[in-house]
């Protein structure tokens, strides 16, 4: 049995060619949310979703005779890939990382590449009072305190949750800077958000091709709004692969 944990386009697209090629494959997601793909492409039988933690991955393991684990989560999931490997390491068996390639950035004074989270935020309040993030649901708590201290307006980009919405507006962002939509986006749709929303800075992080990275960035360059782009973590796989056919033929 091979389980994908999934939570990418990427990670839905390795799952149905398996399938498809007669694999035995499972998959997990943590949101119902992040189920709902899965059983329009007719394969909800194959979803588990779970937030399998650091003791509940190996009991998985072993209930579903899982000989394989493909790591497609988010590049910045961190977390779920370290429980991955060590899961594996523990249960001896073999781990694999699918992560796409990163996005290639041009030289230019308005993109500012940062490490992690504290510095997005410390460089962005630098640079604009209007920030746009782009970065997710779970970072609005870090930059909420620009907001809190006066001195900057918050306007989120978010999936069309009820619950992140409600979280949003409970932390202090108004309900007319939310925008909660299901990207990606071109780079005509974010020209007209930074127009609309009068945006001084974007926060991003580098999701690559599947999500539109690159649109973000032709849309600033040309708005010449700056961009902060938070660097991917980079951990120590002991397989990866950023090719669908090339993770594929290692599989099948």
């Amino acid at each position: 049995m091979i389980l994908i944990m999934s939570g990418t386009a990427d990670g839905r697209e390795i799952v149905r060619e398996l399938h498809e090629r007669g694999a035995k494959v499972l998959t997990t997601v943590a949101t119902t949310y992040g189920e709902g793909p899965f059983r329009e492409m007719g394969l909800g039988h194959l979803c588990v979703r779970s937030r399998l933690s650091g003791d509940g991955l190996p009991n998985f393991i072993d209930e579903n005779g899982v000989d394989t684990i493909v790591d497609a989560t988010h590049p910045y999931a961190v977390n779920a890939s370290l429980i991955a490997m060590r899961a594996c390491e523990k249960k001896g068996i073999r781990y694999i990382r699918f992560q796409r390639e990163g996005t290639p950035l041009p030289d230019s004074p308005l993109i500012h590449k940062v490490d992690n989270i504290n510095q997005a935020v410390e460089v962005a309040g630098r640079l604009g009072k209007r920030i746009l993030l782009t970065t997710g649901f779970n970072s609005v708590k870090d930059f909420i305190r620009l907001q809190d201290e006066g001195s900057h307006e918050i306007i989120v980009r978010i999936l069309p949750m009820p619950e992140h919405i409600s979280r949003c507006i409970e932390m202090g962002i108004l309900p007319k800077n939310i925008i909660a939509l299901q990207g990606p986006f071109s780079k005509e749709f974010n020209i007209v958000n930074f127009h609309d929303f009068n945006i001084d800075v974007v926060v991003t992080k580098d999701g690559g091709r599947e999500a539109k990275t690159r649109e973000k960035v032709d849309a600033c360059l040309e708005t010449e709004t700056p961009l902060v782009i938070i660097q991917r973590p980079h951990l120590d796989y002991p397989v990866m692969y950023s090719s669908i056919d090339r993770l594929l033929n290692e599989l099948c």
